[in-house]
């Protein structure tokens, strides 16, 4: 019975095979006979029209139904896509001023890569949001230091970002320059200010 129901499983099959049923049998049905003469099929549509019919009618049916499936899941998949874009826009233009300080790190110390505690709650908070990543050393895998490990920004954060989103100007004055001293996170009490 039930190499009798996946026999029947109609969903399993390739999109191409009823395509294939669809052209043979509406050549079949609608070619000239001459042309079936010429093939030596012009007695299958005799004997067999009905059939051939009722293939056709079926086999593009299921194509069109396929046809229809694939549509509204590309475009299902064009609007996640875009409002996932949108959110991430938004997340990047409304960071908070600790998560600011922890981007300003890339900046200031001139790296692509950082290691941070990622028990953190705003490197962890970033990581979330999908705008840090966790680097991987050795092929899925990642080193880490205590509850440090090597971060970077998202490829699609860093081409998003601009030095306002993260309150940094290209020529910032003393006073910018002190505030930006003063307001680092405290895990980077260790490292020597280069700004």
């Amino acid at each position: 019975m039930e190499h009798l129901k996946t026999l029947f499983d109609f969903s399993k099959l390739p999109t191409k095979f009823f395509i294939l049923f669809a052209v043979a049998s509406g050549f079949i049905l609608f070619a000239k006979p001459e042309w079936l003469a010429i093939i030596e099929i012009g007695s299958i549509k005799e004997e067999y029209g009905k059939y051939i019919g009722l293939t056709f009618v079926i086999s593009t049916g299921l194509v069109v139904i396929n046809f229809l499936i694939w549509v509204q899941k590309y475009i299902s998949n064009k609007i996640r896509v875009f409002k996932f874009k949108k959110e991430y826009s938004e997340n990047i233009k409304i960071l908070d001023p600790q998560e600011k300080a922890v981007i300003r790190e890339f900046f200031i110390r001139g790296q692509t890569s950082i290691e941070m505690p990622i028990d953190d709650p705003v490197v962890n908070g970033l990581i979330s949001k999908n705008i840090l990543k966790i680097n991987k050393q050795f092929g899925n895998s990642f080193i880490m230091n205590g509850m440090n490990a090597s971060v970077s920004l998202m490829k699609r954060a860093e081409k998003m970002l601009k030095l306002s989103d993260i309150d940094l100007n290209e020529n910032p004055s003393e006073d910018e320059i002190e505030l930006i001293k003063n307001n680092r996170p405290s895990w980077t009490d260790k490292w020597n200010m280069r700004y």
